[in-house]
C-alpha cells in the first residue's frame, strides 16, 4: 500500500502539469483584442460629459472612463462642476469624491455619488456618439 501512494501522487502531479500546459498553450495562441477596463480614474485630468440630469461620463484623457450616477442635484451642460477628493485624487468608489454643481450667483449644490461604473474607452465613445446623434435630431 505504501508503494501505491507515491505512484498515484506522481500520476496526479503529471496530469496536472499536462492540463496546465494545455491551458497555457490555448491562451498564448489567442489574440488579445481587449484591454481590461480600468477600475479607477485619476481626478487630476478629467473630461466630463453630462449624459442626463443624473448621469455623468468621466474620462481620464484616453486612459480610463466611468459612468457616474448622482442624486441630490441636477446636472446640465452649462453649470460648472466642482470635484473635491477624499485622500488621493483616485476615483475608485463613490466615497472617493464629493461632487458639486456651481450655479450662477455662486450657489453650490452638493451631489451624492450613488454609483460608479467603469466603462471601456470604446463604450465611452459610443455614449458620446449617441449624445451627439440626439442633439442633431432635435
Amino acid at each position: 500500500m505504501s508503494r501505491l501512494i507515491p505512484v498515484v501522487a506522481g500520476l496526479l502531479a503529471g496530469s496536472a502539469l499536462i492540463a496546465g500546459h494545455a491551458a497555457l498553450a490555448q491562451t498564448e495562441g489567442a489574440p488579445q483584442t481587449e484591454k481590461p477596463v480600468r477600475q479607477c480614474v485619476s481626478g487630476g485630468n478629467l473630461d466630463t460629459t453630462v449624459v442626463d440630469e443624473d448621469t455623468l461620463l468621466v474620462e481620464e484623457r484616453g486612459r480610463g472612463a466611468m459612468v457616474m450616477k448622482v442624486s441630490g442635484c441636477r446636472l446640465n451642460h452649462f453649470d460648472p462642476l466642482l470635484f473635491e477628493y477624499r485622500g488621493t485624487t483616485q476615483i475608485c468608489n463613490p466615497i472617493d469624491v464629493q461632487m458639486s454643481v456651481i450655479y450662477a450667483p455662486g450657489f453650490k449644490s452638493a451631489c451624492f455619488v450613488d454609483e460608479l461604473k467603469p466603462v471601456s474607452l470604446e463604450e465611452a465613445k459610443a455614449i458620446k456618439a449617441s449624445l451627439s446623434k440626439k442633439k442633431k435630431s432635435k
